[in-house]
């Protein structure tokens, strides 16, 4: 769900050469040019991949699993980038830890785990509940809540699986509420900060299922604090962050982060409510230009509250759903994305790539945007053939604190 990085990139008058050979989304006709190779951090020949961009003014990357390489690649050619050691850090949850942790910034209770007895380890430590996951993949794959020892041990294999490193973290389930936030760093501050408040679902993983947008959020400066330091930790002079955290109470603790700006729309609908392009920030700093960042929103907002919401179902997807059929009565949703084709079987995800659509929109009023996303959702799955799984609308109390 990238494309709109690349037509901002084109409308700022950027010729956009693509490097991408493993990705299922493909954008290699919104480039100027493009090359299959691997881009992958650990897989990808880096000589080879300076030297088909050289000459170019900027290396970045929207992937998380490409970090590596693009700071590598940056690096070689005397171009800006976040700097080799930060992007192994960003690619790895369990260095984060360490990083964080030796900074003074809680953490969660943690081990890295390459075998069983790691979990054995953690259990003689903690008990309850936790969550075991992969320390360098992206899209919630493979992230798992666990009961107890007995059945992290079982999940292991599966987890272990989806990691390129074959190494886990397990940590200790945390309670409250999970936001997302994006920061524009320059000179080591954040200039541009955004919450998204995040709803997960979808069986045992942790897949998202809504994210919330506000022109103001009453945790924007909590949030900015806590980037500032992660900044600080990181020693990041210009770059952008996306990280996610859990709140409980005034407690914020950071559960992982990334030098990219958050996918799933994150960048499209915070422009919505906060007139500032995150893929033209990205852009710029890329191309040496951080400086000419504004300090401020860029352009007036659509409206002071967005959202998104995907489309979590199972069985077999019958037809495609045309989106006036979606929209028809729904006067704040904006967009209807139907990720799945006819004869495909949907099941329930053990990634965010298996959630089967999404819709989006924006309005005045919060509780009414919601409550309209929910019917759209449940139009689109139905119409597809689906099984909806819908989660419970918020209480009121709930709604009122958005």
């Amino acid at each position: 769900m990238r494309e709109a990085a690349l037509a901002e990139w084109r409308a700022m008058g950027v010729r956009i050469l693509l490097l991408d050979g493993h990705s299922p989304a493909r954008y290699d006709l919104l480039a100027d040019a493009f090359h299959p190779v691997d881009a992958r951090d650990g897989s990808a020949d880096v000589d080879q991949i300076v030297e088909l961009v050289r000459g170019c003014d900027g290396v970045t990357t929207l992937s998380d699993a490409s970090q590596a390489t693009a700071a590598k690649v940056a690096g070689q050619l005397g171009l800006p980038g976040v700097g080799s050691e930060r992007a192994e850090v960003a690619r790895s949850k369990w260095r984060q830890r360490e990083l964080l942790s030796g900074a003074g910034i809680t953490v969660p209770c943690w081990r890295r785990v390459t075998g069983p007895d790691d979990l054995g380890e953690f259990y003689a430590e903690a008990t309850g509940r936790a969550v075991l996951k992969p320390v360098d993949s992206a899209g919630s794959a493979g992230v798992l809540a666990v009961d107890d020892e007995a059945e992290a041990r079982r999940q292991w294999p599966v987890v272990r699986s989806l990691s390129p490193s074959r190494t886990a973290v397990i940590e200790e389930f945390l309670p409250g509420r999970e936001v997302c936030v994006d920061a524009v760093i320059v000179a080591g501050r954040p200039v541009f900060v955004s919450v998204v408040d995040c709803e997960y679902g979808g069986g045992q993983g942790f897949i998202a299922t809504s994210a919330k947008y506000a022109s103001r959020s009453p945790d924007h400066d909590a949030a900015k604090a806590r980037l500032t330091a992660i900044a600080a930790a990181l020693r990041l002079a210009d770059g952008l962050v996306h990280a996610e955290f859990k709140i409980d109470g005034d407690r914020w603790t950071p559960l992982e982060f990334a030098l990219r700006p958050g996918g799933a729309l994150v960048p499209e609908l915070t422009r919505r409510v906060g007139g500032l392009d995150l893929y033209r920030a990205q852009a710029l700093i890329a191309l040496g230009a951080a400086a000419h960042l504004p300090r401020a929103a860029e352009a007036p907002a659509c409206a002071p509250h967005a959202q998104v919401r995907f489309l979590v179902g199972t069985g077999l997807v019958r037809r495609f759903v045309p989106p006036a059929t979606v929209v028809s009565g729904l006067p704040d949703v904006r967009l209807v994305s139907q990720f799945v084709g006819p004869g495909a079987r949907v099941r329930t995800p053990v990634s965010e790539e298996g959630r089967a659509g999404c819709v989006a929109g924006w309005g005045d009023e919060p509780r009414a945007l919601d409550e309209q996303l929910r019917v759209a959702v449940e139009r689109l799955g139905i119409a597809m053939g689906l099984v909806v799984e819908a989660p419970p609308a918020p209480a009121e109390a709930d709604v009122a604190a958005l």
